[in-house]
């Protein structure tokens, strides 16, 4: 009779081990998609927005290209290097106007972890050139404007709403974010590129709510006609989101 039971036996021996490899199994892919999705969570959120936007063309090049243009399609460039590390989100997707403080609403709203605007430069001089990197820095009552932004803009917010110098506790990091930058580009700025960079401190109304390190770029002058053939080049624009990325990456990689 003791024999019959061993084949029961064997079998339960194996149905057992099977049930716990599965067990094991099951934890493991578990213990996985929550280690992924812990990851996901961690990844920072930039938010980058294309300045200008519908009826506010901004800056216009001699050859009739508009910043509003311009800003829009650099933002989808960047935005698709960017994801590569980071989330991404545009304060706007196409031509359209944002008010300038919903922009800077959206960046809170999505607890940003950097907030990026996107500009050109504009002069009257046409040989003006160069990308200037600006970070917020009180210096009036009022916040000013850069040339590059329209009249309608200043209506439109009628300072009704002005921002608590929120990007004052950020500024410290923000002037971090704009070296990190402009270390970056440097690398090949020179006898390869002819135009320069700078870092400027401003009262930008864009920024000055931003409760986030935060910097307004202008990628190069629209109204210099080689500048504007170049802000129309992907390539050139490709590269420069490329070393625009490494700067990020080494601004977050240096604050841990």
């Amino acid at each position: 009779m003791m024999k019959s039971y061993k084949p029961i036996l064997f079998k339960l021996h194996i149905v057992i081990i099977l049930l716990l490899f599965m067990m094991l199994a099951h934890f493991t892919i578990t213990e996985a998609k929550s280690n992924k999705s812990h990851f996901q969570i961690q990844k920072k959120t930039i938010v980058i927005d294309p300045g200008h936007g519908g009826y506010d063309k901004g800056a216009e090049g001699p050859d009739g290209t508009f910043e509003k243009n311009v800003t829009m399609e650099f933002a989808r460039v960047l935005a698709l290097e960017l994801e590569k590390t980071y989330n991404v989100i545009l304060t706007r997707t196409d031509d359209y106007w944002i008010d300038i403080l919903e922009r800077t609403a959206m960046a809170n709203h999505m607890n940003a972890d950097m907030f990026i605007s996107i500009h050109t430069g504009g002069s009257f001089l046409h040989q003006a050139s160069g990308i200037s990197l600006y970070y917020y820095e009180k210096t009036s009552t009022f916040a000013l404007m850069l040339e590059t932004e329209s009249i309608e803009e200043s209506k439109s917010s009628n300072f009704k709403e002005l921002w608590s110098n929120i990007q004052g506790r950020h500024q410290k990091n923000s002037k971090v974010l704009a070296e990190r930058i402009l270390n970056s580009l440097k690398e090949k700025i020179g006898e390869n590129v002819e135009y320069s960079a700078e870092i400027q401190g401003a009262p930008l109304m864009v920024l000055e709510g931003a409760d986030t390190p935060a910097v307004l770029i202008e990628i190069g002058y629209i109204t210099n006609p080689k500048e504007e053939k170049s802000l129309n080049d992907i390539v050139l624009l490709s590269f420069l989101a490329q070393k625009i990325k490494k700067g990020i990456d080494d601004f977050f990689e240096k604050a841990q």
